[in-house]
């Protein structure tokens, strides 16, 4: 609707008419069910939810072979990691915009709270932190459009975030009767949970599950115990320490453990359909080697 000055408004309960900046019409059939008003640090915004009911809810079923997938292993210093051998970089959005951050954080440091200076340069935080979720977001959404340029299927860690990013658990002693604390390495993992943040793997996952989607290809899940620790072609495991970033197994697998790991969470992903479904794991890659071994099935 529009208002007496010819501007494109919307109709917000106990509020009124809101002229708004309609950038994207509504397509032809679409009725609009809900909207959600959200502020952002430039401004606000409204997103609407539209119902047709004449589009079908299709789920695409995609066979996973070795040709049409690909195992991708999501880590720190290799963003992504693919099992054909390709890597992507981390770009570490944060990190590249911490020394401006503090630079302004110790500004609005020095300024009375409250205050309009004290405002200006909160708001320039929210606009830097705005900015650097937005670059991260487009890059995030750019990178799942390479990676189903390639495969019809990516098989993908089932992770869990909130678990990688806990803290250390306190570790104490008592020495002449008294409580003492010992090092715990929270330090070094705070950083570390930092840099997880910052990658922000949880949002890709969901990123590439809804590009999936709209592009009719699929996301198989695989848990992630053992993937580090395992070679994936004769599934053994292979100790390796954290700082150990080359994966030499006596069956004369030497490659680059993320993509050691790639491969690997692919292989697991590939026993999908074997699995009856669910989110595969390395204990069911084995009883299916274990099968290959005997001659009761084929490794495809």
């Amino acid at each position: 609707m529009k208002d007496e000055q010819n501007r494109i408004c919307i109709d917000l309960g106990k509020i009124g008419r809101v002229p708004i900046a309609f950038h994207r019409s509504i397509p032809p059939g679409f009725k609009v069910k809900t909207g959600t008003v959200i502020r952002e640090a430039d401004g606000w915004y409204i997103s609407l939810t539209l119902e047709d009911k004449t589009v079908p809810a299709t789920v695409v079923e995609i066979q996973p072979t070795d040709k049409n997938t690909l195992g991708i292993d999501l880590g720190i210093t290799n963003y992504v990691y693919l099992s054909n051998g390709e890597r992507i970089e981390n770009p570490r959005f944060l990190r590249k915009s911490a020394e401006k951050l503090a630079k302004l954080q110790s500004k609005l440091a020095d300024r009375v709270k409250g205050s309009k200076p004290w405002q200006i340069i909160k708001n320039k935080i929210s606009r830097l932190h705005q900015f650097v979720a937005r670059t991260r977001l487009d890059f995030q959404f750019k990178i799942a459009h390479e990676l189903f340029s390639k495969c019809d299927v990516l098989v993908v860690e089932d992770l869990s975030i909130k678990n990688l990013t806990r803290r250390t658990k306190i570790k104490t002693d008592i020495e002449d009767n008294k409580l003492v604390y010992l090092p715990n390495g929270q330090a070094a993992k705070s950083g570390l949970n930092k840099s997880m943040l910052d990658a922000a793997h949880g949002q890709l996952i969901a990123v590439l599950k809804y590009v999936a989607w709209k592009l009719g290809k699929g996301v198989l899940f695989v848990n992630p115990k053992g993937t580090s620790g395992h070679c994936w072609n004769c599934l053994n495991k292979v100790p390796k320490e954290l700082s150990d970033r080359w994966h030499s197994c006596q069956c004369g697998e030497s490659l680059d453990r993320d993509e050691n790991s790639a491969k690997l969470i692919k292989r697991i992903g590939l026993n999908y359909h074997e699995s009856g479904g669910g989110t595969s794991s390395l204990k069911k890659a084995l009883v299916q080697r274990e099968k290959e071994a005997c001659g009761l099935t084929e490794y495809r």
